[in-house]
């Protein structure tokens, strides 16, 4: 949403934007190569300071205001992958209007330096939709070397804004100063344990804000956590008059209001009759259909761009050009509804796996994702995805707060997290034994609600006219690639049954050697790797962050094996696993199973569950049982004894 979210804030900026803290700011000429202790020299590398200087001037008989951004690093690189993570710099160039200075050294034990040749100094345009960059690599990172980075930007002015001095690595000194004019009002505040900021006047009818850091232990990059969201930050707004939360969510709200909620369709004619030639066909018996209508329509018909285009964002330039920027495609949206009198809100939310939404403070990690949402049928529409249709909220956006704005006013809610009963994975697997060929046949139906449902109908519409070979495998038989399917059919796959959660179906059977292994004459079945791989979690280093899973799910497995003539079953008790979390007296997560005989077949019935999106640090050991059980599962096997 990077060029919705900059025509969105157009409306905060308070002023357009030449500091001189920058200038008194430079490296020392003979810097020393820092002593590490025994433990720092552990480390893959280590960060001997980060300073971050933002300052906001305003030169001499001007009204408007200018922004620099200062960043200085030095890191000491102490093994391949403190090389790996430290010889190419990127510098994200979203919102610059101009690159003052870059300068990077390497100083080596022995006092050798190697400098940054500019020349190499290259333009990335777009990087995974997030804007353009300035990327380098520095010659003579090795190990036992000292990184030394600084570089100024001149950005767009903007009174919203944050810094965030955690990071992969351990930082020794983290240093933040923000310079302003003392006729700017500034409020500030720190996130997941970044203290209180210090302010002093400065020479000039200016004032600085201050904080220093020290000995900030690097996050760990965990499985089943939200790491980046964890990381210590501060958030800051600057501005001539500081108004109150309130005020500034209620500017949001006219924005929204007046740039998407509010526009009348009667004003583009040629967009509401080629779509409603597009429809005159279909089904319109209920909102729920008319709402899956629009979303087919612009998604087969338009395309989403990810760099700023303000033409692109006026419908009469989309309609003729058949693209959209992000900020345009919802309003595709909004003026279609409007012309179906369908009710809606417009949500904005943060992904919670990068920041907790906040209401009580202002700021553009606020603002990081669009979506509409219908209370009728309790369902969303994420406008910029290619599959758009009614249906739950994203997996990133569950459980966090949200701001939802319709034509009516503005509410604070939480973005509800769909049941574990919503979203399953059901396998119901037969599986025979050829003992002469030593092959086995499986057999399954398998149905996917909720967010597994959206994902294989995404999947199966790309790859069914690419490489449905590719889908088959990975939703059918991940993990065993010997598998030779005999039959391979899928029932309700369209995108519009999400609304319903109505399950989308596999039917298929394939036969895999790689299923039977053979012990003198007897056999082995491997049954459990029908399942497909499993993730296995272990922890070298001791846990940081608390748990926080994609979404509420459940796995139900059946098998039915019939035992081959002339053979017995043995290792059956291996089977048999019993371990739950619980929390509050309720479950948080399981994984049971458990198997009978009767009429010389086997049943096995398993079922693996997570009915909680977050548990506490102290049950890391516990959850880490239940998704390592699932792994156990899927290497069981069933000795057939020869009789």
């Amino acid at each position: 949403m990077r060029t919705f979210l900059s025509t969105l804030l157009l409306i905060f900026i308070s002023f357009s934007a030449s500091a001189q803290l920058y200038k008194s700011h430079d490296w020392v000429e003979d810097q020393e190569f820092y002593e590490l202790t025994a433990a720092e020299q552990e480390e893959s590398s280590i960060a001997i300071m980060e300073k971050y200087l933002i300052q906001y001037y305003q030169p001499v008989l001007k009204k408007s205001f200018r922004l620099f951004e200062t960043k200085h690093s030095i890191i000491r690189i102490n093994t391949d992958k403190g090389i790996k993570n430290h010889n190419r710099v990127y510098i994200p160039m979203r919102n610059v209007k101009q690159v003052i200075d870059i300068k990077a050294r390497v100083t080596q034990s022995n006092g050798e330096v190697n400098y940054l040749d500019k020349n190499n100094i290259k333009e990335l345009e777009n990087v995974k939709n997030s804007g353009g960059y300035k990327i380098f690599a520095i010659e003579g990172v090795t190990t036992n070397s000292q990184l030394e980075i600084i570089y100024t930007l001149e950005n767009n002015t903007i009174n919203l804004g944050s810094v965030v001095v955690q990071k992969d690595y351990p930082v020794k000194e983290a240093i933040v100063i923000i310079r302003k004019p003392r006729v700017l009002k500034y409020r500030v505040k720190g996130y997941n344990g970044f203290p209180s900021m210090q302010t002093e006047k400065v020479a000039g009818k200016k004032e600085a804000l201050t904080a220093t850091l020290y000995n900030i232990d690097g996050m760990t990059d965990e499985k089943s956590a939200s790491p980046t969201a964890n990381r210590m930050k501060v958030s800051y707004q600057v501005a001539m008059g500081i108004p109150s939360d309130a005020v500034m969510w209620a500017r949001l709200e006219a924005n929204i209001k007046t740039n998407y909620v509010d526009i009348r369709p009667r004003r583009h004619n040629a967009l509401i009759n080629d779509y409603k030639k597009f429809v005159e066909t279909k089904s319109k018996d209920s909102s729920a259909e008319i709402i899956n209508n629009i979303c087919e329509y612009i998604t087969t018909t338009y395309n989403v761009i990810h760099t700023p285009s303000e033409e692109l964002f006026q419908l009469k330039h989309i309609f003729a050009q058949k693209q959209a920027t992000e900020g345009g495609i919802i309003r595709l949206y909004t003026c279609l509804l409007n012309s179906e009198n369908i009710d809606y809100e417009f949500v904005l939310t943060s992904d919670r796996f990068k920041h907790k939404f906040d209401s009580t403070f202002f700021s553009r990690s606020n603002l990081q994702t669009a979506l509409l949402f219908f209370k009728n049928e309790k369902k969303y529409v994420e406008p910029e995805d290619i599959n758009a249709r009614l249906n739950f909220a994203p997996t990133e956006t569950i459980g966090n707060q949200g701001l939802f704005i319709s034509a009516n006013g503005r509410r604070f809610s939480k973005i509800e997290t769909p049941k574990v009963e919503d979203n399953i994975i059901q396998r119901d697997y037969s599986i025979s034994v050829d003992p002469e060929n030593l092959v086995a046949t499986v057999n399954c139906n398998q149905k996917n609600t909720g967010y597994r449902a959206t994902s294989a109908r995404g999947a199966y519409k790309y790859l069914k006219t690419k490489d449905i070979n590719e889908f088959k495998s990975f939703t059918a038989a991940n993990g065993i690639e010997d598998a030779e399917f005999r039959t391979f059919e899928v029932e309700n796959e369209m995108l519009s049954l999400a609304v319903n959660n109505t399950p989308i179906g596999f039917d298929y059977s394939y036969e895999a050697e790689s299923l039977i292994d053979e012990v003198n004459e007897d056999i082995m079945l491997n049954f459990g790797k029908v399942i497909g791989s499993q993730n296995e979690l272990y922890q070298e280093s001791k846990r940081v962050n608390p748990i926080e899973l994609n979404s509420l799910i459940a796995y139900k497995y059946t098998f039915s094996i019939p035992i081959p003539d002339g053979y017995e079953a043995k290792g059956l008790d291996d089977i048999i696993i019993n371990r739950t979390v619980e929390i509050k007296n309720e479950i948080a997560c399981q994984f049971l199973s458990s198997y009978s005989i009767l009429d010389n077949v086997i049943t096995i019935n398993a079922i693996e569950s997570y009915n909680r999106l977050t548990m506490p640090l102290d049950y890391y050991d516990t959850y880490k049982d239940i998704v390592n059980a699932a792994y156990d599962f899927s290497k069981k096997s069933i000795l057939f004894k020869k009789i």
